[in-house]
């Protein structure tokens, strides 16, 4: 990354010759970006034994920068962790341009220099992203290529390393990717029929400096997809393979590993049905054998499980389990009509319904290295699993209501644990109302109350500061279209610690005005695990103030 005033100054210079060969250039040149800046004030609260800073104040920023004319892009974006907020790795502490990015784009070719984000399919073997809220920025420096020399004919290649914090990983990552749309190169046979066909190719190049394993240098993974669309149908299936990679986080395991995702949606006019499978086994990629928590993911495995919105639910988020997993999901969405029977009504009623489970895998040990897994055999372990119930619905016209329960069970080991015996399993029942009233065109009100009955099945340790039952109360009052005031309490009155059994108040402020949002924070944070997408971190229990800060231009 030390190579920033190089690109900084290639992407001025040619931005700067192109202006002075035309007059057009210069009044296509377009400036945008975006600033965000997260900062908080922690503060000692021996009750709920808060976390504790030494510098009281810990903040994010982040300023991105975009410069473009005609077929030419300049992306940057400053960041600066003083220090880094609780919760994220304290290896981002600093401030630097760890994102400079040049592309040049034609109707044929783009080119990309620099740093870029890539996903190829459904990201099983490859995914550079930034998800910041998980401290995550997997964004490679190097080169891509992007080729399209007919319509429905895409391919793409990328070379580079990893970034890792304020650095790069030690690996070269190759890849390449390539998509065919038939309906688009075969109108008439295909249009009636959309299909896409999809190939990918990756490959991780690691020096062998271990002196008790041999371990492989460079490792493959390959993966194919399908893509199906109807007017009352979507298809979608990939799988893929990765040649034996024997890290810290699989236990130096010698299996290959594979992966297949299938994803089937039907729909109809007021109804869907989503119904998903897949199954992972010893398909986690890094560029780092050691790596762990976090650091240097190469893929993203997607998730089975609902994302759920609520807070007391979303407590017990599942995590995937890239190293050995197996699940389905089905969910099914209805609307109502106006004046159905028996709900009458003016307004229509939304009802959403769901299931999902994800269990181990079936494997047999053969020696300390290599295992025999069945691929249609089921484990015998409960990862996750969970069932729920929504309805939505506009009583009258100041009037909205949602009604929802939500069934889990959590593997508190696995998912928090890493496997081993500690916490057992969490089930727990929640029921949620919401309800929203509008007082006038401008003021309104939110109510939200949830519940939930939660138990453990083993012995709860005296350090285990979420469990058992949970009450949460959220007032909201907003005036539009500027102002919103919330207060929320998440009382942990079941804790089999008394100590424990604390009430979670804070509350907000929040100010929007087009697009700039500012809002001021008080009050404890129950901590715990975060999750986007089965990708989660630990977040710590708080105490103070925060104040975030997001505009763009």
């Amino acid at each position: 990354m030390k190579t920033f005033p190089f690109f900084f100054a290639l992407g001025l210079l040619l931005l700067l010759t192109l202006q002075l060969k035309s007059e057009s250039i210069l009044g296509s040149l377009q400036i945008g970006g975006n600033f965000q800046s997260d900062s908080y004030y922690y503060l000692r609260d021996s009750t709920i034994e808060s976390a504790e800073a030494p510098e009281k104040i810990l903040s994010n920023n982040y300023l991105f920068l975009t410069l473009s004319t005609n077929n030419l892009n300049l992306d940057l974006r400053f960041e600066s962790y003083q220090n880094p907020i609780l919760g994220f790795d304290s290896r981002y502490q600093g401030s630097g341009i760890p994102y400079r990015s040049l592309t040049y784009k034609s109707d044929l070719i783009n080119i990309t220099v620099g740093n870029f984000y890539e996903q190829f399919g459904s990201g099983m073997i490859f995914r550079a992203y930034e998800e910041r809220n998980l401290g995550i920025d997997n964004s490679l420096e190097g080169v891509r290529i992007e080729f399209s020399p007919y319509d429905g004919l895409a391919m793409k290649g990328v070379i580079g390393k990893q970034r890792h914090f304020w650095s790069t990983s030690k690996a070269i990552v190759r890849g390449l990717d390539a998509e065919i749309s038939l309906s688009a190169l075969f109108p008439k046979p295909f249009q009636k029929m959309p299909i896409n066909l999809g190939a990918s190719l990756v490959s991780r190049y690691q020096p062998d400096l271990d002196s008790k394993y041999k371990l492989p240098e460079n490792v493959l993974a390959f993966s194919t997809r399908f893509e199906l669309f109807f007017d009352w149908l979507s298809l979608n299936l990939e799988y893929a393979h990765k040649i034996n990679d024997p890290t810290y986080r699989n236990k130096f395991s010698y299996n290959n590993g594979n992966g297949i995702n299938l994803n089937i949606s039907t729909f109809t006019e007021g109804a869907s049905l989503l119904l998903n499978f897949h199954r992972y086994d010893n398909m986690e990629f890094r560029t780092d054998r050691e790596a762990k928590s976090l650091e240097l993911l190469l893929n993203y495995l997607p998730s089975l499980t609902k994302q759920h919105q609520y807070s007391l639910p979303a407590f017990y988020s599942a995590s995937t389990q890239g190293n050995g997993e197996e699940g389905i999901q089905i969910e099914f969405n209805y609307t109502l009509p106006k004046n159905f029977p028996l709900v009458g009504s003016d307004y229509e009623t939304n009802l959403n319904a769901g299931f999902s489970f994800v269990k181990s895998i079936d494997t047999t040990r053969i020696d300390d290295f290599t295992y025999k897994s069945n691929f249609w055999g089921l484990g015998k372990i409960l990862f996750y699993q969970d069932v729920f119930f929504e309805l939505r619905r506009k009583v009258s016209k100041p009037l909205d209501i949602t009604l929802a329960y939500i069934g889990q069970i959590y593997n508190k080991d696995v998912m928090e644990n890493e496997g081993s015996p500690l916490y057992g399993k969490v089930r727990n029942h929640t029921l949620v109302g919401e309800f929203i009233y509008s007082i006038d065109r401008r003021n309104s009100l939110r109510w939200e109350i949830q519940h939930m009955w939660s138990k453990n099945d083993s012995t709860v340790l005296s350090d285990d500061k979420k469990n058992g039952n949970w009450l949460a109360l959220l007032i909201e009052h907003s005036i539009a279209p500027h102002w919103y005031f919330s207060i929320i309490d998440h009382w942990n009155y079941g804790n089999a610690n008394k100590n424990f059994r604390a009430h979670y108040i804070k509350a907000i402020i929040t100010f929007i005005r087009m697009t700039t949002r500012i809002s001021l924070g008080f009050g404890r944070e129950t901590g715990g695990i975060v999750c986007i997408g089965g990708v989660c971190r630990q977040v710590p229990i708080s105490y103070g103030f925060n104040l975030s800060i997001t505009t763009s231009f």
